[in-house]
């Protein structure tokens, strides 16, 4: 970040009556040497801006201090749920243009700015908490899937020009995100297998005209969370209507709240159930079924096998993460794919409970429409 110290040495020096070569003589240095503190061209060592103090009796501060930080404008992203009030926002450039999104006001991800004031409509004035350089490198992906945060710390240990910001999105909020060129790439899972076809088509709908890459992730178990032993006897997905159950929940057009509307539709319901408190992900369904909050909630069997749960298997899917073609040779995009190819990574993948990564890393390309 360019911190720059602003100083008020010549005012002070102004203010009583010295020349620059008085103000040398009273400290023991040269003229020359006022000039460039006075310009900005040089900063005084500690003891001389102590000296400096002294000869104009006030305290170092009132002469010297940190200039705040001009800032960036940035676009700034539809809230998430549950981060509407937060300063603090992650950065990244997409297709030449700044993009701020917050994030959640008690998390700790580490922010790469902080909101200054309110946002002018679509736009922000943001003030900088990283080097601009290293923010310049950063991928925004929006998705839900856990192993994203793998993949962000992966890139980040193993390239020096590239970091990744994963941005906790369901479905239809990481969809819209693409689409808006709000983040690089977009991930999501629907059911079946037919190759990504179905996710570039969904896609497609989003970024009409584009050639796109399809990378497959991980493929997965969506399902019921419920506490270990299943003491409510929970064994298919109509047990999710059942009177007085707490059902955690899900924002509408993310994968889990898809299904929930799928079942209640084939079991007659008009809707599906909505007594229960609301999690930000998948990992956040499992704890909240795990802590008693929630007697039930439709996530991942990864999530549900981290929180020591019981997992009642409802559907087969598949993760991809879905980008413009033309951003797939540029650095630093380039970069997260390279560690999605990475035998390290699928290595790694095959040892978390609950994903498939037997296509991990494979890319279709989908000429435009």
């Amino acid at each position: 970040m360019d911190t720059r110290l602003e100083n008020r040495v010549r005012q002070h020096r102004k203010a009583g009556g010295l020349s620059q070569r008085a103000l040398a003589e009273l400290l023991g240095v040269s003229r020359q040497a006022v000039h460039a503190i006075e310009s900005g061209s040089q900063v005084p060592s500690t003891s001389l801006g102590l000296r400096l103090a002294r000869v104009f009796g006030c305290a170092v501060e009132d002469l010297f201090s940190l200039m705040a930080d001009p800032g960036i404008r940035a676009r700034l992203a539809p809230s998430a749920p549950g981060n509407a009030n937060s300063s603090r926002v992650a950065l990244g450039k997409v297709e030449g243009r700044w993009v701020a999104h917050r994030l959640p006001a008690h998390g700790m991800t580490a922010a790469d700015g902080v909101l200054m004031g309110e946002p002018d409509g679509a736009d922000a004035d943001i003030q900088l908490l990283a080097d601009v350089g290293n923010l310049d490198r950063n991928v925004l992906v929006a998705g839900c899937a856990p192993p994203l945060g793998a993949v962000a710390h992966r890139v980040g240990r193993r390239f020096n020009d590239a970091r990744v910001t994963w941005l906790r999105a369901g479905n239809a909020r990481a969809l819209d995100l693409l689409g808006k060129r709000l983040v690089h790439v977009a991930g999501f899972h629907l059911a079946g297998d037919n190759g990504g076809s179905d996710a570039a088509a969904a896609a497609m709908k989003v970024l009409p005209g584009r050639r796109l890459l399809v990378v497959n992730l991980t493929r997965w178990r969506l399902g019921l969370a419920v506490p270990s032993g299943n003491p409510l006897g929970i064994t298919s997905g109509a047990d999710l209507l059942r009177d007085g159950l707490r059902v955690a929940q899900r924002e509408p057009g993310s994968g889990a709240a898809d299904l929930a509307a799928r079942i209640a539709e084939a079991e007659g319901s008009s809707a599906p159930p909505s007594d229960g408190p609301f999690a930000a992900g998948h990992a956040e369904v499992a704890r909240l079924v795990r802590s008693g909050s929630a007697d039930i909630g439709i996530t991942i069997e990864g999530a549900a096998l981290a929180e020591g749960l019981d997992f009642v298997p409802l559907s087969e899917e598949r993760f991809d993460l879905v980008l413009p073609a033309s951003l797939a040779s540029r650095t630093p995009v380039s970069r997260l794919l390279d560690a999605l190819d990475d035998p390290d990574f699928h290595t790694e993948m095959s040892h978390l409970p609950g994903y498939d990564a037997s296509q991990s890393g494979q890319a279709t390309t989908v000429e435009a429409a």
